[in-house]
């Protein structure tokens, strides 16, 4: 079993869009992040949409 944590390439501009939504509006920013991942991500072998939800939170929160 793999216990590293995925670590997923995001667009800038898709950083970008998070990080001004998430200044602007917080529970829209999640509600937003949990659409784009659910209908627009193509989960590859192993990933869960929580994965990828995690990570584009985690990465836009860190983002400069």
């Amino acid at each position: 079993m793999n216990n590293n944590k995925n670590k997923f390439h995001w667009n800038v501009e898709t950083l970008e869009f998070f990080k001004e939504l998430k200044n602007e509006n917080e529970n829209e920013f999640y509600r937003k992040v949990n659409e784009f991942v659910k209908y627009e991500c193509v989960l590859e072998e192993n990933e869960t949409i929580e994965d990828l939800q995690t990570d584009l939170i985690t990465q836009v929160i860190n983002k400069k």
